[in-house]
């Protein structure tokens, strides 16, 4: 079965026209805006090559959960605790990049004004 799902990504990228590139660019978009807006409060993420999710570590003094309850309670924004996924997740949390450029954008606007240094 993988070789289909593998034969299949090949085919969507050598004919896929300029879907895969448009798709890269939002992405890369989405991905710098989160990452400059987390830095900006604080958090010590880096930018991932590739990918519709940001993991970044949550800062000292808390665990994911509790990092992931300040945030929703002070921003009024929704990111979700690393523990969640596993244990190797504990100290992290996710951001979706699968959300419409506005809504980040307002999320992002949201985390900056509730959560700077």
């Amino acid at each position: 079965m993988s070789d289909f799902v593998q034969l299949a990504a090949v085919a969507a990228l050598n004919d896929g026209g300029e879907t895969p590139r448009r798709m890269s660019e939002i992405y890369a978009r989405r991905r710098d805006l989160v990452c400059d807006a987390l830095a900006e409060i604080g958090v010590d993420v880096r930018k991932p090559k590739g990918t519709i999710f940001i993991w970044a570590p949550v800062p000292e003094g808390h665990t994911s959960a509790s990092y992931c309850e300040l945030v929703l309670a002070e921003s009024g924004v929704v990111v979700s605790p690393g523990g969640a996924y596993g244990p190797n997740g504990e100290g992290w949390f996710r951001i979706s990049l699968t959300v419409p450029d506005e809504r980040l954008t307002e999320a992002m606007e949201r985390l900056r004004s509730s959560l700077a240094r």
